[in-house]
């Protein structure tokens, strides 16, 4: 099931890698830039998101109009998108068009304007974003959460940075981050679907021929461990959201893979115990999951839920609870052997979408160096044991309370931090 994966350093150093998928008739291709929020100097802080934005307001060749009618003329889509660690941009096409995506791709990152005017038009559009996610509460725990867990470190600022710094970006100032964090060194191109690697190479190698600078250097630096954190913040809402966790793995930990069922077991599916504990059997919640928020060297494992005001200290004891049980009797060789399948089951479907085979094989890269076909991760999988994961149980529920923020109409609840101890 698994297509041909191919790998080419082009001469200046940009990273190109791609999966062959004959019996598809898309092809989805994707520039990463290992940038991302975690990057930014504070006085910076919003930058890389921004400059996603404004890549696309027009190149020395094509306006923005023209960016989108060249994609949607032939019914492909476009779009990026930015994370704490990396940036990316990516278009999907019918597979006669990847010409068009990759000449697309090139000029975007090669030759943007970032003209003053549409600066400024994109700086309202990036305000409007913020507006969207403080009104989003679901979404706005998790910022909230990092920044309490991540005091004073950029990975606990949110991806969109302090609206005080973007409103006063001045061009320059973007530009020189752009030049200083685009540049080969940290770039890797990957696509996945009806292509043939060589086109590939041939295509970007010419569009980047040209294409060298140094990367500035970073001053870096291991996050610091999780400060623990328990606050309850007030907002007129009709539910309390709240996620609380501690630390995770990171990417490349060689316990990934326990993690990704213990997960699964403990709120990453319809049959996991929180699922059917805290909204089957009570009612208490419409939304409660589990996760891990991974890292290049860190990592957050999460439960988010929310409920209303009058059920949230019931539900933070129903989700204690379970995580004290999964402490004290581990996971059962049943729920391992359903939560395996069930993984398994969503790998292989995600491999029929080729923007996600092109994600699942960047990150590979970014994070490994290397591809991994379908064979080895799925018997990775399976050669996961009961006590695999509760070696993992003991590491990341150990005995040091858990971290707690909620957001919504609290009322007289109230937490300690030693109601969180497992």
């Amino acid at each position: 099931m698994d297509g041909e994966h191919q790998k080419t350093l082009l001469p200046n150093g940009i990273r190109l890698v791609s999966e062959r998928i004959p019996h598809v008739r898309s092809v989805a291709v994707g520039v990463w830039v290992e940038t991302g929020s975690r990057h930014e100097p504070l006085p910076k802080s919003g930058v890389s998101h921004f400059i996603e934005h404004l890549v696309f307001k027009g190149t020395e060749s094509r306006t923005a109009e023209e960016v989108a009618k060249a994609v949607d003329s032939v019914g492909g889509q476009m779009d990026a998108f930015t994370t704490k660690e990396h940036t990316c941009f990516y278009v999907t096409v019918l597979d006669q068009h990847l010409p068009l995506a990759a000449d697309l791709l090139s000029d975007i990152l090669l030759h943007p304007l970032f003209g003053a005017e549409d600066i400024d038009r994109e700086r309202s559009v990036v305000l409007q974003e913020f507006r969207m996610v403080e009104d989003t509460p679901d979404d706005l725990i998790h910022d909230l959460f990092a920044e309490r867990v991540w005091a004073g470190h950029p990975l606990g600022r949110p991806i969109l940075g302090d609206k005080s710094i973007i409103l006063g970006l001045a061009r320059e100032k973007i530009l020189a981050y752009f030049v200083d964090e685009y540049c080969p060194a940290r770039i890797t191109i990957a696509a996945a679907g009806r292509l043939e690697h060589a086109q590939l190479v041939d295509l970007f190698g010419k569009s980047f021929v040209d294409f060298r600078r140094p990367c500035a250097m970073r001053d870096g630096g291991q996050p610091p461990a999780l400060t623990p954190h328990v606050e309850l913040i007030d907002k007129p809402l009709e539910q309390v959201h709240f996620v609380m966790g501690g630390p995770g793995l990171q990417q490349d930990d060689p316990q990934r893979y326990a993690l990704y069922l213990l997960n699964t077991i403990v709120g990453g599916s319809m049959s996991s115990r929180l699922f059917q504990e805290v909204r089957e059997r009570q009612g208490l919640v419409y939304s409660i999951y589990s996760g891990n928020a991974a890292f290049r060297d860190s990592g957050l494992f999460y439960i988010y839920a929310g409920t209303e005001p009058a059920h949230f200290s019931k539900v933070i004891r129903l989700v204690i609870q379970e995580l004290r049980k999964l402490r004290r009797s581990g996971v059962t060789a049943d729920e391992l052997a359903r939560a395996k399948e069930h993984l398994k089951g969503s790998l292989m479907l995600s491999l029929e979408s080729t923007s996600s085979r092109m994600t699942r094989l960047a990150k590979q890269e970014l994070y490994f160096r290397q591809a991994f076909t379908l064979d080895e991760i799925l018997g990775a999988v399976d050669r996961v044991t009961t006590g695999d994961v509760e070696v993992l149980i003991g590491v990341l529920l150990g005995r040091a309370p858990l971290s707690l923020v909620a957001l919504g109409p609290a009322g007289s609840a109230s937490l300690s931090a030693d109601a969180l101890a497992l």
